[in-house]
Formats: C-alpha cells, sequence, structure tokens
C-alpha cells in the first residue's frame, strides 16, 4: 500500500460470487489468487504478473449489495478526514475502523460516489506497487454532479483539478500537490451511479475484452483510443462489477 497521503493506495473486487469473479479475474487478467492470513481470517488476494498483490476479493459486507470495486485512499487521519467528508456534504457509510492493516472508513461524495479512506498499521510495511502488466493504472471519478464533487474533495482532502481537453467532453486531472492522483468527468451514462472507476493496465486490450466477454463479462460501451494516450475499454465482470482496462501508448 502506498505511503503517501492523498493517493490511491489499494483496490478491492467487492463480488456477490467469489468464486465466480476469481475465475474470471485469473482469466481476463492474468492476476493470480493468493490466499493471505489476515487476522483470524484468509483473504483472497490478486497478485499482478510481477507477484505484487494490487486488490483483494471479498463478498458484499451485507444483503443486497450488487458487485463493485472498492478504492482506497491513503489519508493522514482516517477519523478526520471522515468527519470533514460529511461536514463537507458527504455521507459516512462505514466509520472509521481497525483492520488487521490499518484503519479504513467508507464516505460518499455529494453525488453519492463511495470512496475508501486508509491508514496503515504500519508505515513501514508499506507496499509501494509499481507500473507493468495488471497493475491499477489510473482512478477517476464519474460523477453525476461534478462541481459539487470537485468542491467536496477539495475541502475535504485539499485536492486540486486542472482541466484537460477531450473530444468527449471536459476531464479535469486530480492532484495532491505536484501530484497527480486521478482524474473527474461528468457521467455519461445516465443509469449508473456515481462512482470511482478502477483501471487496470494491460498489454493488449483488446485480446482482454474479448476474454471478459468470453468469461461471462460484457464490454459496456465501444472500445476507444486517445491519440498518444492509450486505447481503452470499460468492462463488468461475469458477476456485476464495472473496471476499465487500458493499453498505454509507448513512449518514445
Amino acid at each position: 500500500m502506498a505511503s503517501n497521503n492523498n493517493e490511491f493506495c489499494w483496490h478491492g473486487v467487492i463480488s456477490t460470487d467469489t468464486d465466480k469473479a476469481k475465475a474470471f479475474y485469473t482469466d481476463v487478467l492474468g492476476w493470480t489468487a493468493v490466499e493471505t492470513p489476515m487476522g483470524d481470517n484468509v483473504a483472497t488476494m490478486f497478485a499482478a504478473a510481477d507477484g505484487v498483490p494490487r486488490a483483494h476479493l471479498m463478498a458484499p459486507p451485507m444483503e443486497g449489495v450488487p458487485s463493485h470495486w472498492d478504492n482506497y485512499l491513503k489519508v493522514d487521519d482516517v477519523d478526520a478526514r471522515t468527519a470533514a467528508a460529511a461536514a463537507n456534504g458527504g455521507n459516512v457509510v462505514v466509520p472509521g475502523t481497525d483492520i488487521p492493516v490499518g484503519r479504513f472508513s467508507v464516505v460518499t461524495s455529494p453525488s453519492g460516489a463511495a470512496i475508501c479512506f486508509f491508514h496503515e498499521a504500519d508505515e513501514a510495511t508499506a507496499n509501494n506497487a509499481g507500473g507493468g502488466e495488471g497493475s491499477i493504472h489510473w482512478v477517476e471519478l464519474h460523477s453525476k454532479d461534478l462541481d459539487a464533487d470537485l468542491a467536496w474533495l477539495e475541502s475535504t482532502l485539499g485536492l486540486t483539478h486542472s482541466e484537460m481537453p477531450m473530444p468527449e467532453g471536459k476531464y479535469y486531472i486530480l492532484a495532491s500537490g505536484d501530484s497527480q492522483i486521478g482524474g473527474a468527468m461528468t457521467s455519461m451514462n445516465e443509469q449508473a451511479p456515481s462512482m470511482w472507476l478502477t483501471w487496470v493496465s494491460v498489454s493488449d486490450v483488446d485480446a482482454v475484452a474479448d476474454r471478459a466477454k468470453a468469461g461471462g463479462g460484457q464490454l459496456l460501451a465501444d472500445m476507444w483510443e486517445v491519440p498518444g494516450i492509450a486505447r481503452m475499454a470499460i468492462l463488468m465482470d461475469n458477476t456485476g462489477g464495472v473496471f476499465g482496462a487500458i493499453t498505454p501508448t509507448p513512449r518514445g
């Protein structure tokens, strides 16, 4: 997990059928499922090609919660940031809670996009995962009320934003100090709620999309390419969790 505040440091695949999801992600993304002791329990971790864990897999914490991805943002003080999230117009879904590896909470932005705040129990053991095949490339907010959410991110976390012109409309780069930590845009799917979309780096996004469809998943929109940046696909796994697959354009 990353050691810098206001950076995405961990991710979770929450699935209503963990056996199906395990088979899907190991086949589609080439991840390896590793059983890891977690206190008195055993957690399933997905490791990328380099052997570094990138995400966990677990069932929803309660009935009625659909499959989705969780994204964990490292913060300096989970409880203080959780209180600020509520005071600035968000909602608290899970208050500050201790787990074997640290403390976390779950909050939502004014538009309802859920995000997890996290701080390690031992910063010396933080895992600064690098890039490469199967790594988490980017996380971006798809918002039903982008102005309110951008203001909330600034007041709650001190994140700034700058506009990046895109053919599909306004896109904003979120930054903490001089570090770019994610993106934000207005949601273009009328049926989907506000959400944070996790992008996984792959060497061949077309092949990944084909494997996803063969494995019971779906391609949710036509694949597209941004010249000089990447080729991308938004996918749904075979239990309903949505994520992005991206093949970055090679640099020089």
